[in-house]
């Protein structure tokens, strides 16, 4: 078992880095693994196509265990939206889903309908209608169609850091399948995924593992609603003696071999935060961001995402004052201090990684902001 400790110093971020939900800079140990990985490719050595053959089987085998799944139930992807797709064109009926959620969803939506003949239909819920709730969700389930066999949300919201409730989603869902991006989550909240028919992620945000890493679970039910559309070579078997059909399970919704190295570089990252716990992490990410907390609180900018500890993951979303927002993003800037920004917001996201000498660098960066007017 490891400490959070030794886990969190397995990380090496310059100090300042607050956009672990944008981009996880990877961790040691993963960059080691390319090394090993890399040379194996360089040399092909005898016995070396085997080693590179093992990633995928080790990949699926413990995101399998943090997913609460069986490995056949785990197919490989380069990254969230691929699963997402693979989900999407599988589908049939309505789809009920956010306008406001990250675009990776509703776009795959919009294309298995257009590409389908009305197969699928996204059912969208209007932008500006607020979180993706279970009371929200019940109440346009009530008004929604009879046909809509599924409901897609995002674990955490990419905007406003809005965690779901997967256990009470899953209530109000009903017996329609419940398809979760799990991005903006994965590996800071120990959620309960077993209440989710799908769950897809990517490994560069905060598992740490760089981009061209994901992968997507499926339960037997939705396994048996499902049907594949997108297989490529990699999901289909019988060729080149028969015609090719689908291969059976997650197998089946995979298009094409997916990059061993980027595979082993996941399973590196997965199997450090087994060793740690989720739990761990979700405590450590917590604590950073009630000290995040206190000192906005102290200088009084507002927050605009949630404060309670159910509804919230490792973002904070920030509205300065009107006329202080360019205030605060060059203060944060002239302190070395990494955060995102958009419409009119400073979204900033800590990790268990996050330093001490970090969260000083964005108290001075505040402390200028409240000192420049």
């Amino acid at each position: 078992m490891t400490t959070i400790d030794e886990y969190a110093a397995g990380f090496a971020e310059e100090p300042g880095y607050l956009d672990h939900a944008a981009f996880g800079p990877v961790q040691t140990a993963v960059l080691e693994e390319q090394r090993v990985l890399g040379t194996i490719q360089e040399h092909m050595r005898f016995g070396a196509m085997e080693t590179l053959d093992e990633q995928d089987a080790r990949v699926r085998a413990v995101a399998a265990r943090l997913v609460r799944v069986r490995a056949d139930q785990v197919a490989s992807q380069t990254a969230t939206t691929p699963g997402l797709l693979q989900t999407a064109f599988g589908l049939t009926g309505g789809v009920l889903v956010s306008a406001d959620d990250y675009p990776a969803m509703p776009l795959a939506l919009a294309s298995a309908a257009s590409s389908t003949g009305g197969r699928v239909r996204p059912v969208v819920i209007e932008s500006g209608a607020g979180w993706m709730t279970p009371e929200l969700v019940a109440a346009r389930l009530d008004s929604a169609p009879d046909d809509v066999t599924a409901v897609a949300v995002s674990l955490v919201d990419w905007r406003t850091g809005y965690r779901a409730d997967l256990a009470a989603l899953r209530d109000v869902v009903g017996d329609r399948l419940l398809i979760v991006d799990a991005i903006q989550g994965f590996g800071v909240v120990d959620a309960a995924y077993e209440a989710a028919d799908v769950v897809a992620t990517g490994g560069q945000k905060w598992l740490h593992a760089g981009w061209g890493t994901g992968f997507v679970s499926f339960t037997d039910r939705a396994l048996d609603r499902l049907q594949p559309a997108l297989s490529g070579p990699h999901g289909t078997t019988g060729w080149p003696v028969e015609v090719p059909s689908v291969r059976p399970g997650a197998a089946g919704f995979s298009m094409t071999r997916i990059d061993p190295v980027a595979q082993a570089r996941l399973a590196v990252a997965l199997e450090r935060l087994t060793a740690v716990g989720v739990a761990a992490v979700e405590a450590r990410v917590a604590d950073r961001v009630e000290r995040v907390l206190a000192i906005v609180d102290e200088f009084g900018i507002e927050v605009e995402s949630s404060r309670d500890p159910a509804e919230r993951a490792g973002i904070v979303v920030l509205r300065p004052a009107e006329g202080r927002l360019t205030a605060l993003v060059a203060a944060l800037h002239n302190h070395g201090v990494t955060a995102s920004t958009r419409l009119g917001t400073v979204r900033v996201s800590v990790f268990a990684s996050t330093t001490d000498e970090t969260l000083d660098m964005f108290r001075d960066a505040c402390i200028s902001t409240a000192t420049s007017f």
